[in-house]
């Protein structure tokens, strides 16, 4: 995909992205401009229109931060496992709202991530439309094309279902500002998801001729990713099996667990084995890094650390202190919450901690006074403002040292240029989401397997060592003994692995509100964390409200038809 993205991208958004663009309003959707229909309507055309729907993942149509499906601010700093960062005044319009769980209809934020995601399945839609009239195509490639238009517009109305709850469906026969108008919101749209990410499971090949292309197996992952968000375990785990038994990524290589945990990050695995679906960015291709993560730069570590800018995301507390474990390696599944991993700034002559903790801590966290990847020892300097954004640094999916030129290119403020993918799902996440079919529906034994498994790879790799050699701490991991026989029990490990293995990864605060627990987990730990963190004084989160992101103001007011808005607000907003 990223060479189609070099050779093609540039001239598809001329001819396609003014096709699409948003401009002030959700509803009123401009026609076609200066280049006519006829013109795209030709296996070119159509292949430069699909690439550009697969770059409306990434939200940078909307020129606007915090829109595309990595959702470091929407999962991660909504959810116990991050805080915003940074300093309490940059970028406090957009994202303080957010983690305090304050946000309006009018938030900007929030108006732009709907937009990214509507523009987006507008960009599906625009493929659909356009392979009907376009004859040349062959019909196995008219089919499918049709399955990757389908996956993005069923991936974008997924992202729209779970941020907003409450969103309308739109499909390529919804043209001009009256059909707009009309759309409601009123109903479930979880079954023309289900529809569209099934027809891709079921029509797409197996491999594909540019890695980046969503294939057969990424599409059932995300089918059965959408049964689970409906509580459908028996149909998620059905589909689950399959892709975990039978499943490769776009180049035919077998889907599976790479050996290092650190590895999974490194630029030479992006489109690796344990990949089963990313954005696809690149720098130094003449772009001048417009291919590039504008957003993942934003989360560098700041002043004179990697990448310079800008301190966002910033790992709490609660998740630091979910990494410790017993002389066992395993975790402490209840207490783990008031058991403080010392810092910089708990213990200021006794850091960093050196006690029994996970190995997979220190390439998902940056503790001061620890080799940070393979940049030295992380600095206090780093930190941007202590007492806002916390003692801890984002790491996971930072660049490392020798990645600089092939996967990042260093610059001043705004310039720096990340060409990492954004991993979407990656193996360990398929079979989080299997082990918790399992524990529903199906074998505690099965579920045990797959945690183990990946536990079992954290307690192969490799660990962090100091200069002299030794070990930053007492590194333990292990899998977990003897069969499982409570449901409970069992249910609480597995979800515990995904908060410890999936951390900084976007995921954490829509598994918390799909598992039903958010308003617990999260009243919580702002109760906890507030008297320390000041950015989270006064936080609150009501349940019944909070779960979802109010719809933007400009939608609905721009579905009034005779006044009566078609488009109703979400609950308590």
């Amino acid at each position: 995909m990223k060479r189609y993205i070099k050779t093609i991208l540039l001239s598809a958004v001329l001819l396609v992205g003014i096709t699409v663009s948003c401009k002030d309003s959700f509803l009123d959707r401009p026609p076609l401009g200066a280049i006519a229909e006829t013109s795209l309507t030709n296996p070119n055309g159509v292949n430069g229109a699909l690439i550009v729907a697969y770059r409306g993942l990434t939200g940078v149509q909307i020129g606007a931060w915090y829109t595309s499906a990595n959702n470091w601010l929407w999962g991660g700093i909504r959810s116990d496992d991050s805080y915003k960062g940074s300093e309490s005044l940059d970028q406090a319009t957009e994202i303080n709202p957010v983690e305090r769980f304050e946000v309006l209809p009018n938030g900007p934020s929030v108006g732009n991530k709907w937009r990214a995601l509507y523009d987006g399945i507008g960009m599906a839609n625009i493929v659909l439309r356009l392979v009907e009239k376009t004859p040349e195509i062959s019909a196995e490639n008219k089919t499918r094309i049709i399955a990757e238009a389908r996956f993005l517009r069923g991936f974008q109305h997924f992202e729209a279902k779970r941020n907003f709850g409450n969103v309308p469906y739109v499909d390529e026969t919804i043209e001009g500002t009256d059909a707009y108008k009309a759309l409601k919101n009123d109903q479930s749209i979880w079954p023309q998801i289900e529809a569209d990410l099934k027809f891709a499971y079921d029509n797409l090949p197996g491999t594909q001729t540019a890695v980046g292309r969503v294939n057969k197996w990424a599409a059932g992952a995300y089918y059965g990713k959408a049964l689970l968000y409906q509580s459908k375990f028996s149909e998620a785990k059905a589909v689950f099996d399959q892709v975990i038994a039978n499943g490769t990524t776009s180049k035919g290589e077998k889907y599976g667990l790479v050996s290092e945990f650190k590895n999974v990050f490194r630029g030479e695995e992006e489109n690796g084995k344990e990949i089963i679906f990313s954005i696809q960015y690149t720098v130094g291709d003449g772009t001048g890094g417009a291919n590039s993560n504008k957003e993942g730069e934003l989360t560098n570590p700041h002043n004179d650390g990697p990448g310079g800018c800008c301190g966002f995301y910033q790992p709490s507390q609660t998740l630091v202190n979910a990494y410790q474990v017993d002389a066992k390696g395993l975790p402490f599944l209840d207490t783990y919450k008031t058991m403080n991993v010392r810092s910089q700034e708990s213990d200021p002559n006794n850091y960093p901690d050196r006690g029994m903790l996970d190995p997979r801590l220190d390439y998902t966290v940056g503790r001061v006074g620890v080799p940070y990847k393979d940049f030295g020892p992380a600095k206090a300097t780093w930190i941007r403002q202590l007492a806002n954004g916390g003692p801890w640094l984002p790491n996971k999916m930072i660049q490392w040292k020798d990645e600089i030129g092939t996967y990042y290119i260093p610059g001043g403020w705004g310039q720096t240029q990340l060409g990492k993918n954004q991993i979407l799902m990656r193996y360990a996440d398929l079979l989080l989401m299997d082990a918790e079919c399992e524990v529903e529906v199906g074998s505690l034994d099965k579920a045990l397997q797959y945690v183990n498994m990946i536990r079992t790879r954290a307690a192969g790799s490799s660990v962090v060592k100091m200069e002299d050699g030794k070990p930053v701490a007492d590194y333990k991991v292990a899998p977990y003994s003897g069969p499982w026989t409570d449901k409970e029990a069992a249910r609480k490990a597995v979800r515990f692995e995904r908060f410890i293995e999936l951390a900084q990864e976007g995921h954490r605060f829509y598994d918390l509100v799909r598992w039903g627990v958010a308003d617990v987990v999260i009243t919580d730990f702002l109760n906890r964390e507030s008297k320390v963190r000041t950015s989270l004084a006064g936080a609150k989160f009501t349940k019944g409200k909070d779960e979802y992101l109010p719809i933007p103001e400009f939608v609905v007011n721009q579905s009034k038809v005779d006044g009566v808005a078609n488009i109703k607000q979400n609950p308590g907003y």
